[in-house]
């Protein structure tokens, strides 16, 4: 079985070794580590080629064009495992089972996709799904109105059936989202509420840096430009039902 998780950066070297270092300490062996880079300008070459990390992680940077595009590199090489996770630069796993946890569920469950859920907690409409869980498992699901970007547990399904992320996606916000909406209408995620997490996986981490997640430029008036940007993109995108786009990467 493999396995592989992918650290998506920019510009956060002060957070990387920390994030890495907990992600090495918490996987199962023998998992492909990835640290996709969009283009650091700040020294994040030099923590990742750390003499400390040689032979133990794959370091892969393209040029700054943003979310999207350093996402579709994390899943371009995961798309041959058959479990994998994407985390952002602002999270850093703490204690070892996380991503046992996030396996073994969506391996007795029709659950593809996992993701750190808002904090805003709704209501299970399935009982008997939690219910399931806490017997066979002993773990209790969380579902949101919307998911978070900064952690995303997949199988190999969900890359070969949905793809990539949107390339008319540029800079900051929505992008993610998008993709994931994808990912429930390949009928991928077997629940009515779609954004699932445990609540078990969930406290094996801790936020660092912002709290935000996917920012990649320190001007927020070009942020706020860019959200505005690509809301409308994925409500055209949404409009369109598309399910599959093809993985590109640059």
């Amino acid at each position: 079985m493999k396995r592989a998780v992918s650290i998506c950066t920019y510009n956060r070297w002060v957070n990387l070794e920390e994030i890495i270092e907990g992600v090495l300490s918490t996987v199962p062996d023998g998992t492909d580590v990835f640290v996709c880079d969009d283009g650091s300008t700040d020294g994040t070459e030099s923590v990742v080629l750390a003499d400390k990390f040689a032979d133990r992680i794959k370091y892969y940077r393209g040029p700054n064009l943003g979310v999207a595009y350093n996402k579709n590199r994390a899943l371009f090489l995961m798309q041959n495992h058959h479990f994998s996770a994407i985390i952002e630069d602002d999270l850093v796993p703490t204690e070892k089972g996380w991503f046992d946890i996030y396996e073994k569920v969506s391996a007795l469950t029709d659950i593809h996709h996992f993701c750190r859920v808002q904090d805003k907690i709704v209501p299970e409409c399935k009982p008997s799904f939690t219910e399931y869980l806490k017997k066979t498992l002993n773990v209790t699901p969380l579902y949101a109105h919307s998911p978070r970007g900064d952690l995303t547990f997949l199988t190999r399904k969900v890359i070969t059936m949905v793809g990539g992320f949107s390339p008319e996606f540029e800079g900051a916000g929505y992008a993610h989202g998008s993709w994931s909406n994808r990912v429930a209408r390949a009928e991928l995620i077997s629940h009515p509420n779609l954004w699932v997490d445990i609540e078990e996986a969930r406290d094996m981490f801790k936020q660092v840096g912002d709290t935000e997640g996917g920012r990649f430029d320190d001007d927020p008036e070009e942020i706020k430009k860019q959200l505005k940007r690509n809301k409308v993109i994925a409500k055209q995108l949404k409009k369109t039902g598309e399910v599959y786009v093809p993985l590109q990467i640059t």
